[in-house]
């Protein structure tokens, strides 16, 4: 049997809930008995999820339920065969128990701060110490956690997330996507948590000079978040609303149809203070319908968008040059579609099927070096 511990897990959404998902669905589908311990349900679903494997969740408030996820997990492994156990960050295993195992932790990036406090460095450090591995999302990520190994580099893997396969939209959705876009083109879209960090206000602020080149252009958001009022003020205060259509929230076979009607994805990341894209799963998403991304070049984006053969990477914080990337893949259908096959071909080689086994090969040889 394999456990689970995972603070972010399906039918929440999210990066870190997919990523969860996908691999106890994989470990599952590969014939191990898996077992999740996870938090709370934060959204509705629960009705309509039903994993092939055990998932028991916690509930109460953050001190206790780590704790009582923590011995949950604990006599797992004395009444079952227990070979190994996954966790979602190191916040997840810091109150574990020595656990007679092998304890993998995977990291995202925006947990590891530059400049912690010394107790929050003090924390950090002392939960990896229970880890026997440390699964990394990117180089990127890799930095940020190597300060806090110790020096020990021998238990760091750095293992790009996988996808699972992604639908083909129904019929209605893709009719819906279509009277969405009203015969415009070319078609940009940005689906991501509405945040400063995704870089949607650039995008909008780049939009009068797309406009320029392509008056028939569509920029849809697709989205929530908190920065939704003032990326709808900047829209308007650049007189682009006419060619912006924000969707809100959308479930998986209306995000298959706007990725297929989609000619760019544009997902500019930058760095806000801590926060910064340690990878970006929705880029591969995006890729497995042959659609190529514009994406910040600080942060792990760097790897999830393989700047000039999947897409291109620009400058964050410069409008400018946000705008200038844009132009260059819109102005070059060649290279758009170049850049998009390449893409759908990597979206593809990065399946769970392919990547699992270098997840178990990090959780049970970690002894044998790093990764990569």
């Amino acid at each position: 049997m394999i456990l689970i511990t995972s603070q972010n897990f399906p039918p929440d959404l999210g990066g870190i809930q997919t990523l969860m998902g996908g691999l106890a669905a994989s470990l599952a589908a590969a014939g191990e008995r898996v077992a999740v311990y996870a938090d709370r349900l934060r959204a509705n679903g629960a009705n309509d999820f039903h994993p092939p494997y055990a998932l028991e969740r916690f509930g109460g408030i953050r001190p206790w339920r780590r704790r009582v996820k923590a011995r949950a997990i604990a006599k797992a492994c004395r009444k079952h065969p227990v070979r190994g156990v996954f966790a979602d960050s190191w916040k997840s295993v810091e109150l574990l128990p020595a656990l007679p195992v092998p304890i993998a932790v995977l990291a995202h990036g925006m947990e590891f701060p530059l400049h912690p406090s010394p107790r929050k460095r003090q924390r950090i450090c002392r939960a990896l110490s229970r880890a026997h591995c440390v699964i990394v999302n990117s180089s990127f990520t890799a930095e940020r956690v190597r300060a806090y190994l110790a020096n020990d580099a021998r238990q760091l893997h750095v293992i790009h997330p996988p996808i699972d396969p992604q639908p083909a939209p129904s019929a209605t959705a893709l009719a819906d996507a279509q009277r969405l876009c009203a015969g415009r083109s070319p078609v940009l879209i940005t689906l991501a948590r509405l945040e400063p960090r995704k870089g949607i206000d650039r995008v909008l602020r780049a939009m009068p000079a797309v406009l320029a080149a392509h008056p028939g252009v569509l920029y849809i958001i697709a989205g929530v978040g908190a920065d939704k009022l003032r990326l709808h003020a900047i829209a308007d205060a650049l007189g682009v609303q006419h060619c912006v259509r924000f969707t809100g929230a959308v479930e998986s076979d209306t995000k298959a149809a706007l990725f297929s009607v989609a000619d760019l994805f544009v997902m500019p990341a930058r760095r806000e203070g801590n926060s910064v894209e340690g990878f970006g799963i929705v880029y591969l998403e995006a890729a497995w319908y042959g659609v190529p991304a514009i994406a910040g070049s600080d942060g792990g984006a760097t790897d999830a968008v393989l700047d000039g053969d999947t897409g291109i990477l620009c400058d964050a914080i410069s409008d400018a040059d946000v705008a200038r990337q844009i132009l260059l893949v819109l102005g070059d259908p060649t290279l758009r579609h170049r850049l998009g096959a390449a893409a759908a071909r990597r979206a593809v080689e990065q399946q769970w099927a392919n990547c699992l086994p270098l997840y178990l090969a990090a959780l049970f040889e970690s002894n044998r070096g790093t990764k990569s």
